[in-house]
């Protein structure tokens, strides 16, 4: 099973109290000795059951190797060369090796230079110095669809090149933006650098592409490649001159087109999906595993509204739609884990107009051996807080229910279902939103969550995790035939084998294999420990 661009479990309950919870059976894990801390920004990559951490700190990087049953710190050296103008683009394993992206802006000569070091896994350290990919003459005003954020300690990961695999991963393409000529955007034709590389990291071509549609006649909301070479962009291309998506009269003000980049003659051809009376919400642009190209996302049937279901579009080699399935959320799975006065008042708008869910985000599209796929989403929005006598403004983060919808290999919808969740918290994603794991039969969405939660039926309204307060690691089993959700559990932070581990975060979870993965904790005097847990199903 093969998952494309992010969760974990839960329960069988008793006292929380003493927090007392029954573990499942289903899990094991073990925790590595302690060792010393590091501190800076972290990226994992993991190999053969071993983990490569990678730490940005003042003056270089860190690497750290753990290693065998119990994940131990088996080596750890430090590299101390960055050059001069150093940006951070970002790191990436292809096929089956790992690098680090990196550009320079060569001020005198107004030139963009991409840069890459490939990292030594084995030797936990950089295979070489480092050597230019190309440089572009001007100025790359930032990749149209990645998110820049701060890597810390001055060292920034900008937004200037976005960089994808195809699903087979046989190819990398990395994707740019120039700096237009016309600062108007009625005049100014975006400009797309495309550089595509083999599993050799050799360059197979390269060329500028200018887009068919003036700036603000398009908006590119979507980008990837297919294991030929072919470069795909997806955008919302207005129907009159204003950048309005909706019109006076409440339609969809926008067609949705998908433009090809032929790889051998880089010659451009569009074509339009019908959208019919949808209006997309949030989508995900994906290669598949037949070569076709996927676009599933959520719609609502009011642009004013939140999701009312999920679309799928999957698209040949040509460009044409080759598959269109559509479903709407049935209301009783809406208002599913919701506190009885919200139900009550869900039940109401039902019976005036159609209800909705707010705040949806596609997360991610898993790709199964049988032809089959599940598309999940995550509610998620950001509260702003402004406090008028100090001038500060605060923001809190919102991840709460998932929503899994199952597409069988027919294209026929299997199952829906939403997962109860809810997690706050001030400082970004953090330990929130949820780690996927793919089981024999099932699927284990898996996150941190408050011990209250741990005493409550399937079907309760779930009490509020604070990120940052320890937590249960738990979540649901689903079964892939039918949707049945199991609760699951692992273990309370708070308690781990005797030991109390802090700093959980999503983001440093690694996966080892289909049936492992591994976590980093804080456990106190300036210590660390790797925990790895294991599905023995």
């Amino acid at each position: 099973m093969k998952r494309i661009s992010l969760l974990f479990l839960s329960i069988f309950v008793l006292s929380v109290a003493n927090a007392q919870v029954k573990k499942s059976d289903e899990f094991d894990f073990t925790i590595s000795d302690p060792y010393q801390v590091v501190d800076g920004q972290k990226i994992y990559f993991s190999k053969d059951g071993e983990v490569l951490a990678i730490k940005i700190v003042r003056g270089g990087y860190v690497f750290q190797k753990f290693s065998g049953n119990k994940l131990n710190e088996s080596k750890r050296q430090k590299d101390e060369i960055i050059p001069d103008g150093f940006l951070l683009e970002g790191f990436k394993e292809f096929n089956g090796r790992f690098f680090m992206f990196y550009s320079i802006y060569d001020r005198p000569n107004v030139t963009e230079q991409l840069f890459v070091r490939e990292i030594d896994f084995d030797n936990a350290n950089f295979k070489d110095l480092g050597k230019m990919l190309f440089q572009v003459k001007g100025k790359v005003s930032g990749a149209f669809t990645s998110i820049g954020n701060s890597f810390g300690f001055g060292y920034k990961v900008t937004d200037k090149f976005d960089f994808y695999t195809t699903f087979d991963e046989s190819k990398l393409i990395v994707q740019y933006r120039r700096v237009p000529e016309e600062k108007r955007d009625a005049l100014n034709k975006d400009i797309i650098g495309m550089h595509v590389y083999d599993g050799n990291m050799e360059e197979l071509w390269s060329d500028d592409v200018t887009m068919p549609y003036t700036e603000k006649k398009m908006n590119n909301i979507g980008y990837t490649v297919d294991k030929k070479g072919n470069g795909y962009i997806l955008a919302e291309v207005y129907k009159d001159e204003t950048t309005r998506r909706v019109d006076k009269e409440g339609n969809a003000n926008y067609d949705l087109e998908l433009i090809r980049i032929d790889g051998g003659n880089r010659e451009i051809s569009t074509s339009k999906i019908n959208l019919k009376d949808k209006f997309i919400i949030d989508l995900g642009f994906f290669e598949g595993k037949n070569d076709e190209i996927v676009i599933a996302g959520y719609f609502g049937k009011d642009y004013r509204a939140g999701t009312d279901g999920v679309f799928m579009f999957k698209l040949d080699e040509n460009g044409s739609v080759s598959e269109e399935v559509s479903y709407e959320v049935p209301v009783e799975v809406m208002s599913m884990y919701m506190s009885e006065r919200a139900q009550v008042k869900m039940e109401k708008r039902d019976e005036k107009r159609d209800v909705s869910m707010p705040n949806m985000v596609l997360r991610e599209i898993v790709f199964s051996s049988d032809g089959s796929l599940t598309i999940i989403g995550e509610k998620y929005y950001v509260v702003t807080h402004y406090n008028a006598k100090t001038g500060q403004t605060t923001y809190t983060y919102h991840y709460d229910e998932v929503l899994m919808t199952r597409v069988d290999g027919n294209g026929k919808l299997a199952w829906m279902k939403k997962l109860p969740k809810r997690q706050t918290g001030g400082a970004g994603r953090g330990g929130m939103s949820y780690f996927l794991m793919s089981g024999k039969d099932s699927q284990y969405v898996l996150f941190l969550d408050n011990v209250k939660n741990m005493e409550i039926g399937i079907n309760d309204f779930p009490a509020g995790h604070s990120d940052g307060r320890g937590g249960y690691l738990t979540g649901f089993k689903v079964d892939d035939a039918t949707g049945e959700l199991t609760k699951i559990s692992i273990f309370n932070t708070a308690d781990v084998n005797d030991m109390r581990l802090y700093q959980f975060n999503t983001g440093r979870i690694v996966e080892l294999s289909e049936n492992e993965f591994a976590v980093e904790f804080y456990k106190k005097k300036k210590e660390d420990v790797m925990v790895k847990v294991t599905l023995s199903e």
